[in-house]
């Protein structure tokens, strides 16, 4: 099975810029913080990663990436979510065409796995599976205080750990 990572790179206006100091990403981080974690697993996995344009305008990067892709392709989509992690080091939602039994033995201790849609035509993933039928997943990395806040702020830490999980998911599905 090949592996794709998606995340969207745009940023919406009024912001022009978001910061990031030692510690923390701070402002419009909703696209961002998405874009540096599957950085880091693309370079620790070999995985490739597209990022896409235009998430927040029909999904236009997501279309042209599809349109693309080989049809035995599972695509994880890296986000970020308000949604909370439950105390755990993840989140999954917005799941097609995964085993979600299979998934839930394996990371249910590590990741929130919420198999109902949330958002369900909001993010990429109605592209990628409902759309083009892959298979797809939301990774979720959760942000504060909410989406589209000019103030929201995630840390370094926090990307870096979720970085961490999403390699050890795709080097799950890889060895399957």
């Amino acid at each position: 099975m090949k592996i794709l990572l998606s995340a969207h790179m745009d940023l919406a206006r009024p912001v022009m810029s978001i910061k990031m100091d030692d510690k923390n990403l701070l402002g419009l981080v909703d696209n961002f913080a998405g874009v540096f974690a599957s950085y880091q697993a693309s370079r620790k996995t070999g995985v490739p990663v597209e990022y896409t344009n235009f998430e927040e305008l029909e999904f236009d990067g997501a279309e042209a990436v599809a349109k693309a892709l080989d049809k035995d392709t599972l695509v994880i989509v890296v986000d970020t979510t308000t949604e909370t992690t439950e105390g755990k080091e993840g989140y999954i939602g917005n799941l097609y065409g995964i085993n979600t039994e299979e998934l839930k033995a394996k990371f249910g201790d590590r990741i929130r796995i919420r198999e109902d849609y949330f958002e369900a035509t909001e993010d990429e993933t109605i592209i990628y599976g409902k759309k083009f039928g892959f298979k797809t997943f939301y990774y979720g990395i959760t942000i504060r205080p909410k989406y589209h806040d000019p103030d929201n702020s995630i840390t370094l830490e926090d990307i870096d750990k979720a970085s961490r999980v999403l390699v050890d998911l795709i080097t799950w599905y890889k060895d399957k």
